[in-house]
């Protein structure tokens, strides 16, 4: 018996076969309750990429360092083999998120320019968001709040975010101003290179976004810790993922 096989169809079925993309969460050094040595990532940026359609990956740096009790200054710059090892991992990624943390390190930065010269989907949070505004600088300028809004509330909404026209933020989220969470003491004093495209009412920026990428958004405030049932995390994390798959698609 001859068995002739439809070379077109199996074409046509390989191309049907879904893979989600790859979500790469940058995790932070970190010292737990009993004082030892941990990288951790918070568990609702897992669930809202799983929950979007990802599949979430740690990215961790690529040197050994004292990274807890060292001063930054402190820490020596990558070596070319390091860039290099920190470079192979971000390739297997389709996306990056930035979470908030206490600090920001030298590899995170390394990893923002990657993404940023490589168009690859970001979504930086907090201290994430002041990364991206430090895009190009060799530090960034905080301020310590001083306003009438509770920038370190513990409401579940504590001020709104005016959404700036043309902005990609407010073209996803339809919407002229939003109301969200707020859970920092200090903020950036400018954008630097990038769009700002939300104001809370007492003007401390709260939202930039990059014109040179497809997706490169910084927030404030911290959309992972919203319920399941948020409107505007569910459409941030969700083009995210989005984003992610078309990118995927070019590489």
């Amino acid at each position: 018996m001859t068995i002739k096989i439809n070379c077109a169809r199996l074409t046509c079925q390989k191309k049907v076969i879904y893979v989600k993309p790859i979500i790469g969460i940058v995790e932070w050094p970190y010292s737990d309750k009993d004082g030892d040595p941990i990288y951790e990532v918070m568990l609702p940026v897992v669930e809202w990429v799983i929950r979007s359609g990802g599949r979430p990956i740690g990215i961790f740096p690529s040197n050994i360092e004292d990274f807890i009790n060292k001063k930054i200054k402190d820490i020596p710059l990558l070596s070319e083999i390091e860039q290099k090892d920190l470079y192979d991992s971000l390739s297997m990624c389709d996306a990056i998120i930035k979470p908030g943390a206490l600090k920001i390190y030298e590899h995170e930065r390394l990893i923002y320019k990657y993404c940023h010269d490589n168009n690859v989907p970001y979504l930086g949070i907090c201290a994430g968001m002041q990364l991206m505004a430090s895009y190009n600088k060799e530090k960034i300028t905080n301020e310590k709040n001083d306003s009438t809004i509770n920038h370190s509330s513990k409401e579940l909404y504590a001020h709104k975010v005016l959404l700036q026209e043309l902005s990609l933020l407010r073209k996803m989220l339809n919407k002229d101003e939003i109301m969200v969470n707020s859970h920092h003491n200090y903020h950036i004093k400018d954008s630097g290179v990038q769009r700002i495209s939300g104001y809370a009412p007492d003007g401390v920026i709260e939202a930039i976004e990059s014109d040179e990428c497809d997706f490169h958004i910084g927030l404030q405030w911290h959309p992972e810790l919203a319920p399941k049932e948020d409107e505007v995390s569910q459409i941030v994390f969700g083009e995210l993922v989005e984003h992610a798959k078309k990118y995927k698609l070019t590489k």
